[in-house]
């Protein structure tokens, strides 16, 4: 991967080629589900990006020839706030639970490092509906990305799952007191970091919020449940502490999408709860998970998302609620660590199947004309058309990684018959070029 300016990477045509398959996988999976494609445009009005994000990430834009001229527009950061603001206009023409995917370009001025970027693609999925959602639908989202995952053929992963209601139900019952509630918020935002922070910095902010020791004792050992065992271990543990209403809330609503993701056939090796998983984005209201690669430690999560009670709330001071989950896929990140460790193919520069040869010039039309056939039997074709050898042309193609050549001279052509090479097994079988069909998609398979 490549990069003239800081934080906006390109790929080379083999690695891009491997970074669609990619990204053609995972929105097959997202179709299969049911959900709709939706774009967005790049740029929204600053004060819809401001609801949600900060103004130091945010790129304002500007004519150049105009030096007067207000930075009213910016580029979108992430996907979520685009969303909200189309639900909020265009709500009136859409049928809930509405099920939609966006795989489009973000930017975000802050300063990249290996796996963040500046310019980059988020794979997103949600369901929204309004005033209600069932709560299946948590399972189904996790279920979705479980499985896209899972065929891409990429290493192991795991899911930490868990439900705010437990985290902020078990801080509002250790943090009491004046500003409690902004102290729980605070809190939050640390335990969110708690992967990026070293032992001692993580607790010594921990005790900045006034948690007494002994509490601070039982944090420790809650925040670390996910080493009590299963998860039907650990939801019996968190089932009988009774915090407080909330707390029980999200234990119950945990164990309804776990025994429902074993109900879809998603094995608990993939989804595993983790109480100290909060999610940093504070509209998150249920549901949360997060996605890794259980032996890739320096790339972070590959994906995430939650539950969120009120989407529209970001954008508009609408009467109408709209409920949701969601899901993101960092491919933009996951892509490149995996071509590094060379665990994604990148063999080929081209997407071309078959290279057509041209032997004769003085009969390029009905090279031409070849190649045409193929294509309308679906099968990608390029035609040479440099004045090289024949030689020249296979060693073209087998640079370029194209598996088949297709080879006739003058004498061939009139005869309506041509050579079929396979680059890889040297094997050459002979067609009919006048009748070609499904035993000619076959053999280039």
């Amino acid at each position: 991967m490549k990069s003239d300016i800081s934080g906006f990477p390109e790929f080379l045509p083999n690695e891009q080629i491997a970074f669609n398959n990619v990204m053609n996988t995972i929105k097959e999976h997202f179709e299969l589900y049911g959900f709709v494609p939706m774009d967005t445009p790049a740029v929204e009005r600053i004060e819809t990006l401001l609801a949600k994000g900060n103004d130091s990430e945010i790129y304002g834009l500007y004519r150049l020839a105009d030096e007067n001229s207000k930075k009213s527009l910016g580029l979108r950061f992430d996907l979520t706030v685009p969303f909200a603001r189309y639900v909020s206009s265009h709500h009136g023409h859409m049928i809930f639970p509405h099920k939609r995917y966006q795989i489009a370009p973000v930017w975000r001025g802050e300063r990249p490092q290996y796996g963040r970027y500046r310019q980059f693609y988020q794979c997103d999925v949600d369901i929204i509906g309004e005033d209600e959602l069932s709560i299946s639908h948590d399972a189904e989202i996790l279920k979705l990305i479980t499985e896209t995952l899972r065929d891409l053929n990429i290493p192991e992963f795991t899911t930490k799952v868990n439900n705010r209601k437990i985290l902020t139900g078990f801080l509002s019952h250790v943090i009491v007191g004046e500003h409690a509630e902004e102290k729980v918020i605070e809190c939050m935002r640390l335990i969110d970091k708690i992967d990026k922070l070293s032992v001692d910095e993580f607790w010594k902010g921990m005790e900045e919020f006034g948690i007494s020791s002994e509490d601070i004792t039982k944090l420790k050992s809650f925040l670390e449940v996910e080493k009590r065992g299963s998860n039907e271990e650990i939801l019996k543990m968190l089932k009988p502490l009774n915090f407080s209403p909330e707390f029980n809330k999200g234990v119950s609503e945990l164990k309804t999408v776990l025994d429902l993701l074993k109900k879809f056939g998603i094995e608990d090796r993939y989804v595993k709860i983790f109480t100290s998983l909060a999610r940093g984005l504070s509209y998150y209201t249920g549901t949360v998970f997060e996605t890794s690669f259980d032996d890739i430690k320096d790339i972070g999560s590959i994906g995430g998302g939650g539950r969120y009670d009120d989407l529209t709330s970001l954008v508009s001071g609408s009467d109408k609620k709209f409920v949701g989950v969601g899901a993101s896929i960092g491919i933009s990140r996951m892509v490149p660590k995996l071509i590094d460790k060379g665990l994604l193919n990148c063999s080929k520069s081209t997407t071309a199947q078959l290279l057509v040869t041209v032997q004769n010039r003085n009969f390029i039309g009905s090279y031409m004309k070849l190649s045409g056939k193929f294509r309308r039997l679906g099968i990608k074709t390029e035609t040479y058309l440099q004045d090289k050898s024949l030689g020249a042309q296979i060693g073209y193609a087998s640079r370029k990684g194209i598996k088949y050549v297709l080879i006739a001279n003058d004498v061939e052509l009139l005869d309506n018959k041509a050579i079929i090479r396979n680059l890889e097994t040297k094997e050459q079988t002979v067609i009919r070029t006048e009748y070609m069909g499904k035993e000619v998609v076959d053999l280039l398979r």
